[in-house]
């Protein structure tokens, strides 16, 4: 790749970014791409240079994401097989991915229906594999009787919904530290869905 290419790529990483603090800050409608060129010290013009749209750059940011979940989540977890350790890890990893950048990642997630059919569809297929990783490592843990009564898609969903909320008022800098809210929510969860040793 050329060092132009590479300059493109990594000024888009860059405005990626930074578009999704300034929508986190501020609300995806209320955000206009004026806001996030002034953020990136762009004209509105050079700003189209990297992207078709506000809808375009959500879609970045949200891909983005799941990246991170991929490559951070899924494809360590995945390898682990005792189910316990495996959702240990899966819990673990999802909130200290998501605690990058303040819970950026995690707020811009109820985004998705913002976008293009086509775009929805693709986020949402990739949200599916991930939630069946989930189920599945569920339902291995109730055939070996250790998940409380509990239906494995239904734990999976609450347990995604605990871990997003934290995103909703975990503040950066403040007085909880970052491992310990990592420390105490892992607990919290493995507590409410596996039985007690």
């Amino acid at each position: 790749m050329s060092q132009q290419g590479t300059a493109d790529l990594d000024r888009l990483d860059e405005i990626v970014k930074t578009a999704a603090f300034v929508i986190h800050r501020q609300g995806y409608d209320a955000t206009s791409m004026n806001d996030i060129a002034d953020a990136v010290k762009l004209t509105k013009a050079g700003l189209y240079y990297y992207t078709r749209g506000k809808q375009d750059l959500l879609f970045m940011i949200i891909k983005w994401a799941m990246d991170l979940v991929e490559s951070e989540i899924l494809q360590p977890c995945g390898e682990i097989e005792d189910p316990e350790e495996r959702l240990h890890a899966i819990v673990r990893n999802h909130l200290e991915t998501m605690l990058v950048d303040g819970g950026v990642v995690a707020i811009l997630t109820v985004e998705v229906d913002k976008l293009a059919a086509d775009h929805r569809a693709e986020i949402k297929a990739r949200h599916r594999i991930y939630l069946d990783l989930v189920r599945d490592t569920l339902t291995e843990l109730k055939e070996r009787g250790r998940l409380r009564p509990a239906d494995p898609m239904i734990g999976a969903l609450n347990m995604f919904a605990t871990i997003l909320g934290v995103a909703r008022w975990y503040q950066p800098g403040g007085h909880l530290a970052q491992e310990l809210v990592i420390d105490e929510i892992t607990s919290y969860v493995l507590g409410a869905l596996l039985k007690d040793s």
